[in-house]
């Protein structure tokens, strides 16, 4: 059970550093290299909230283990967890924001253009803008909620 809090409490952690400087720090000071920091935050606080219901799962035995990599580990949330009656879209949501990091990471060139991040990888644009990571954030707050609802009574031995 300790892998559950250490996970979860991970994964609020930088949830609440997104939403912080999503809400706080850009507002005050503007600069558009804050938006991917933000993103990968949100992306990083997705997927450790998304390992921590697997290790819930895998404590109680009903997967074996999971997979260290992205794509066999959200295919088993979306399989394992769905009577938990977590909606897909957050499963989409959490794989576009994690396809965006991927895509900045392969990225051979970014730059800000008119107050958006434009990310070019493998011959297509992503812009993201201000509006584009509050609508992230909002859209996965309810999902960080359900998280935190179900692991909640989850005490360290």
């Amino acid at each position: 059970m300790q892998d559950v809090t250490t996970t979860l409490n991970r994964a609020n952690q930088l949830f609440k550093t997104a939403d912080h400087l999503a809400y706080v720090t850009y507002p005050l000071l503007k600069d558009n290299k804050l938006i991917i920091t933000i993103l990968e935050n949100l992306s990083e606080a997705s997927i450790k909230a998304m390992e921590a219901m697997l290790y819930y799962e895998k404590n109680y035995k009903r997967i074996q283990h999971f997979p260290s990599d992205f794509r066999s580990k959200i295919e088993i949330f979306r399989l394992t967890c769905s009577h938990y009656n977590i909606p897909r879209n957050y499963v989409v949501l959490i794989q576009d924001v994690h396809d965006i990091v991927e895509k900045r990471k392969l990225s051979k060139m970014e730059f800000i253009k008119n107050d958006k991040y434009v990310i070019w990888s493998n011959g297509a644009l992503v812009s993201l803008n201000y509006e584009k990571i509050k609508e992230y954030l909002y859209n996965l707050k309810p999902f960080f909620n359900k998280v935190n609802f179900i692991l909640k009574n989850v005490n360290p031995k």
